[in-house]
């Protein structure tokens, strides 16, 4: 449900339910290898989230970046 263009899983097929999933990966590499565009791709079948190796974008880092800087006063609320 969260997926975009820049926040999805790597080594597998694109999902047809990211957002302009037609356009995003025209010049994404995967998007024709012979494994990272099958189904599971590097996966095996119900291998858990916790083994899916994630493109996070630009807010996600930020996110990141800030929560995990001393010098960063912004509240939670703000983080998010």
């Amino acid at each position: 449900w969260a997926i975009v263009g820049d926040t999805f899983p790597v080594g597998c097929q694109f999902s047809d339910k990211i957002v302009y999933h037609n356009t995003t990966f025209v010049n994404n590499p995967d998007l024709n290898h012979e494994i990272y565009s099958t189904k599971y791709g590097m996966y095996t079948p119900n291998c858990g989230l916790e083994q899916c190796l994630m493109s996070w974008g630009h807010d996600e880092y930020l996110y990141r970046v800030l929560n995990n800087h001393p010098a960063c006063t912004l509240p939670d609320e703000g983080l998010y």
